[in-house]
């Protein structure tokens, strides 16, 4: 007799997409296990605690036994940096994933995205692919997670995509310093407007309004006004007797009973010991790094070099966002720090097609915002040691202070989100020598810049400036570079989705090529990237992709 699986589904992470689809699937009567690899812990666990957070990184972002990355600028060069988590503080940890410790930006992609090769060709050595379904398609989705997870925003803003229903919640009120950016945008005349954020304005659905406290980048918030799915989705999950979540289960492979079918995974948990589980259909839903890692990890004689990599497309088309900031030092008080840390005033004439490209050297865009505080939530300890130095300031003595003391309460950033295409040369595989605590290899990420890059810089630079100086800026310094290739600012690609198995890993609902009941979720699965920040996407395909599993069981197609 046939043994039955230990469940319907298993996703693999408890964060923005495996929170959704755990709900969703549990909702809809199948008997769901999400596991995930880091601890348990609640909103009492948590506090405005600069050391322990974004310095010392404790908590809500991966452990050095379970995390890291190595980096290489090429193929040509061995491993050059070797890192212990993933650069960035953006590798999830705990249920909510990296959403426990997002600043709350909650763009929409734009229309022309989905179709980026038809809008702007090729490049040489580009990467650049239409996605397998539309701005349309998701529509309803992206309606569906403002609604579910709570999001503030104005939906008149300039070059907003097409919508059909307004936000749940109003923009923000704006505080001294966002405001006196978007009277220096006016006078250039730009329409500046408030970012989108997953941050209550207004109390919504048992939860109360934000208190503007600043401590939201990097932490967790006390008071839950800001949305992640740990107090949404997966708090809702939690009352289906359906549902199960299995902390502290780090799951190092998957397992095949045929070669298109997966039939469980094995995970250890926090003393090290291997457990078995199987399903029906098993989710791999965690980060762009573990996502391309787990199937590469997980090669067997019916996929000997890694699953859904029969054409040799996992950890393709690797792509993120470049990103810089310009200091100004002003006369007038700002107090940045205060108030929400990230969802701030924004301009958006540069993003997309939205502007004459005609002669600058580079395709796609990128969004202008601020008043942006210098690191993640801007806190004292946090901007000492991140803060970039003007000319002349040595890192101690009466200069150093004098600098300090007077720049923390009279200065803001003004910051772009850069789009770069992926490239055909970029890419994650194993590394070959670096291993983590349990003797497996790291996800090694081979990426440099596109030549684009410079020239994108270049035209945003003076824009900036301009800005700043239209703001009264006594002083203006920083922001000549992009962020090094290592440091991660929303990592993309890799289990590209797409109709054609041999450039592509999955289809466009995020089932792997060849593999009846594997799917893949979260931003892994974006063929090219839009300017903006990535989270409600992946939020919209994990609510598509779940209606989706839902009808194919209805068939009798998956259980």
């Amino acid at each position: 007799m046939k043994k039955r699986p230990d469940y319907d589904v298993i996703i693999i992470g408890a964060g923005a997409s495996g929170g959704i689809i755990g709900r969703e699937l549990s909702d809809a009567g199948l008997s769901v296990c999400v596991l995930e690899r880091g601890p348990m812990f609640e909103t009492k666990d948590v506090s405005m605690d600069e050391l322990r957070f974004p310095i010392r990184q404790d908590l809500m972002w991966a452990t050095p036994k379970v995390g890291g990355m190595t980096w290489r600028p090429h193929s040509r060069t061995a491993t050059q940096k070797v890192f212990p988590r993933i650069t960035q503080g953006l590798d999830g940890w705990g249920p909510g994933g990296s959403m426990t410790h997002w600043g709350g930006v909650s763009w929409r992609f734009e229309p022309s995205v989905f179709k980026a090769l038809d809008v702007w060709g090729q490049i040489p050595g580009g990467a650049i692919a239409n996605w397998p379904i539309s701005y349309e398609d998701l529509e309803p989705y992206y309606t569906k997670f403002e609604y579910r997870i709570g999001v503030s925003g104005d939906d008149k803003m300039k070059f907003g995509p097409p919508r059909s229903a307004p936000y749940p919640l109003p923009p923000f009120e704006q505080g001294f310093a966002t405001n006196h950016f978007a009277q220096a945008c006016r006078s250039l005349g730009y329409e500046p407007f408030p970012m989108p954020a997953g941050i209550l304005s207004r109390d919504y659905q048992g939860r109360k309004r934000t208190g503007s406290c600043g401590f939201c980048q990097s932490f967790e918030c006390t008071v839950e006004a800001k949305s992640n799915t740990r107090v949404t989705e997966l708090r809702e999950a939690l009352k289906n007797p359906n549902f199960t979540l299995l902390v502290d289960r780090y799951v190092i492979r998957m397992t095949m009973n045929r070669r298109d079918r997966i039939e469980g995974v094995v995970c250890l948990d926090s003393a090290g010991n291997e457990h078995e589980i199987t399903a029906s259909i098993v989710i791999l839903a965690a980060n762009t790094f573990y996502n391309v890692w787990l199937l590469l990890l997980s090669g067997n004689p019916y996929a000997p070099s890694g699953i859904g990599n029969q054409h040799a497309q996992v950890g393709k088309y690797f792509h993120q966002h470049p990103r810089f900031g310009i200091n100004g030092l002003f006369d007038e008080l700002m107090n940045v720090h205060i108030g929400p840390s990230e969802p701030v005033m924004a301009i958006s004439d540069f993003t997309e097609d939205h502007f004459d490209h005609m002669g600058l050297g580079f395709i796609m865009g990128g969004y202008i915002y601020g008043a942006k505080v210098t690191g993640n939530a801007g806190q004292p300890i946090e901007f000492a040691k991140t803060v970039e130095l003007p000319d002349g300031v040595p890192r101690f003595g009466p200069l150093y202070k004098d600098f300090m003391a007077r720049t923390y309460s009279h200065y803001y950033q003004v910051h772009a989100m850069l789009t770069d295409p992926p490239m055909l040369t970029s890419f994650i595989d194993l590394d070959p020598h670096a291993k983590n605590h349990y003797g497996l290899p790291l996800p090694r990420l081979t990426f440099d810049w596109s030549p684009q890059l410079n020239n994108m810089q270049q035209f945003f630079y003076p824009k900036m400036v301009e800005i700043l100086q239209a703001g009264g800026a006594k002083k203006i310094w920083g922001g000549q570079h992009v962020q090094p290739p290592w440091e991660m600012t929303h990592p993309s690609g890799g289990t590209r989705m797409g109709e054609n198995p041999k450039e592509s890993v999955t289809d466009r609902y995020g089932k792997v090529h060849g593999i009846r009941n594997l799917f893949i979720s979260g931003n892994s699965l974006f063929p090219t990237m839009s300017a903006f920040n990535v989270t409600e996407t992946i939020g919209a395909l994990a609510y598509w992709q779940a209606d989706y599993i839902k009808q194919e069981v209805l068939k009798g197609e998956l259980v």
